[in-house]
């Protein structure tokens, strides 16, 4: 969507969410906020020139039905705008970090090995739909290349056909976070798997662009995964608490875990290991990937194989 900005600020602006394209951002996230704000001040502010601490705290509170974490989301764009302005020399007031309040930290959902046989039983067994053709094949191989690779959710959405290589065994991940491409390599359990989907696919959907595609074309939605997610839970009879539960998301959380508790397992040095890790993943940094070691038990932390103290400061979690 193209956003229009009216107030004084329509020139700071606009070259600030250019810098944020050349930085890799998608300019919607940062544009949408923004032109909030630039509504904010055409009916608040519209003669001020200068981005005061009166106008950044009044656009920056709760409104109504607003959750915290957005609220948050939006108090950072003005923040980093500001910040933007300062560094080409105009005068802006930064709201400190912290203004918003910090939010519970995450804490992502770690399956059982009993939790993740029963989750897969319960999707290689989901029945046919007439409302759903071809569910029962693309849903098993869906979560298990989620899993098994640990791509984003809408990694695995927008994976086309042109972008899996059988012969090789990979995944070419197209213009993900930040705009980057990355391969990731299949196990070869996986690589076979995926090939037989992809012949039985072909029978019904010759043409399609998507490798998981819908029988009426493109691919899938958001929210058809995210039921079908639940619905393979339920039948697989396993019901979760609501203050702690899985999100498709955590597919990836439980890939990078799994891999970090593996490497321990059989002595390896984790330390060293992590840039590759990180790479494969598509991590802007290597902080990210680091992060993961803080979800695992704490006795598995005793092992002299890693050099704990590196990641003593890392950021929460990477979307």
């Amino acid at each position: 969507m193209s956003y229009t900005f009216q107030s004084s600020f329509v020139t700071d602006m606009e070259a600030y969410l250019q810098l944020r394209v050349s930085l890799g951002n998608q300019k919607d996230t940062f544009a949408r906020r923004l032109h909030t704000f630039d509504t904010y001040c055409c009916s608040h502010h519209p003669e001020e020139t200068i981005l005061t601490q009166e106008m950044a705290e009044g656009w920056c509170t709760l409104q109504p039905n607003e959750k915290v974490a957005t609220l948050g989301i939006r108090t950072r764009i003005l923040r980093t705008f500001a910040k933007y302005l300062k560094s080409i020399g105009k005068e802006a007031y930064v709201i400190p970090e912290g203004f918003v309040g910090k939010s519970e930290s995450f804490l992502p959902y770690l399956y059982t090995e009993d939790q993740l046989k029963a989750f897969f039983a319960a999707a290689d067994s989901l029945p046919p739909h007439k409302l759903s053709p071809m569910r029962e094949y693309v849903i098993p191989v869906l979560f298990r290349v989620l899993y098994c690779c640990g791509l984003r959710p809408q990694e695995v959405r927008h994976l086309r056909v042109s972008d899996v290589d059988f012969t090789e065994g990979t995944l070419l991940i197209v213009n993900s976070k930040r705009n980057k491409d990355r391969i990731v390599a299949m196990s070869t359990d996986l690589t076979t798997l995926c090939q037989s989907y992809d012949e039985k696919i072909r029978k019904f959907l010759p043409s399609r662009v998507y490798f998981f595609e819908k029988s009426s074309g493109g691919n899938f939605s958001a929210t058809y995964i995210q039921n079908l997610f639940w619905r393979c839970w339920k039948q697989a009879g396993i019901s979760f608490d609501k203050q702690y539960h899985p999100r498709i998301f955590d597919w990836r959380h439980n890939f990078a875990t799994h891999k970090i508790m593996q490497w321990i397992r059989d002595g390896r040095n984790v330390t060293n290991l992590l840039p590759y890790l990180s790479s494969y993943m598509g991590h802007e940094s290597i902080e990210y990937t680091a992060y993961y070691i803080h979800l695992i038990p704490e006795h598995l932390k005793s092992l002299e194989c890693t050099d704990w103290a590196c990641t003593a400061e890392v950021p929460s979690y990477e979307d």
